[in-house]
């Protein structure tokens, strides 16, 4: 009679159906906790999901960004995490510079500046009941800002925001004028 071979190995007992549920829900629940994680540190740091424009890397939105003011109309400026991006109050009013630069357009424009010398281009690009869009003309890379109104901000003062911009938006050269 031949030898008895080796024992078969023993086999793992099946798992229950409760524990794979079990494990299910846990990963869940773990997946719910980092999302609703992410989601508070995005907002206490001030991501609001502005995103950059295309040239928003540009050195000289480097520089405009570190020569924006802190607070603009009464709004405190909120920290961004896109490159060439700010912003103000709740997105009340949000900067990007690196954005595409226009050429001869028949769009309203408007010389704005405390003065002569830091007085900026601006193309009235876009505009609804809740908010106007503005870019520099004549200057790359070009700076796009968005105002919208309510709270402090009211349509008839749109371009007061402008105003307070201009002398760190005049720091990018101007190429060409508003006719």
């Amino acid at each position: 009679m031949p030898a008895p071979g080796p024992p078969p190995p023993p086999q793992a007992p099946a798992p229950r159906r409760g524990a794979s549920r079990t494990r299910q829900r846990v990963a869940v629940a773990v997946a719910v906790s980092v999302l609703v994680g992410a989601s508070a540190w995005a907002f206490r740091a001030g991501s609001t999901g502005v995103e950059a424009a295309p040239a928003g890397t540009d050195p000289a939105c480097e520089r405009l960004l570190q020569a924006l003011p802190d607070v603009l109309e009464g709004l405190a400026r909120s920290p961004q995490g896109a490159a060439g991006v700010a912003v103000w109050g709740e997105e009340q009013v949000v900067l990007r510079c690196g954005a595409a630069v226009i050429g001869p357009t028949t769009k309203p424009c408007l010389p704005v500046g405390p003065d002569e010398a830091s007085t900026v281009d601006w193309v009235q690009d876009a505009r609804s009941d809740r908010a106007v869009r503005f870019l520099t003309y004549g200057r790359e890379p070009a700076v796009e800002v968005t105002v919208r109104y309510g709270g402090r901000l009211a349509e008839a003062s749109a371009t007061a925001p402008l105003v307070d911009l201009a002398a760190a938006v005049s720091a990018i050269p101007q190429a060409r004028t508003c006719v």
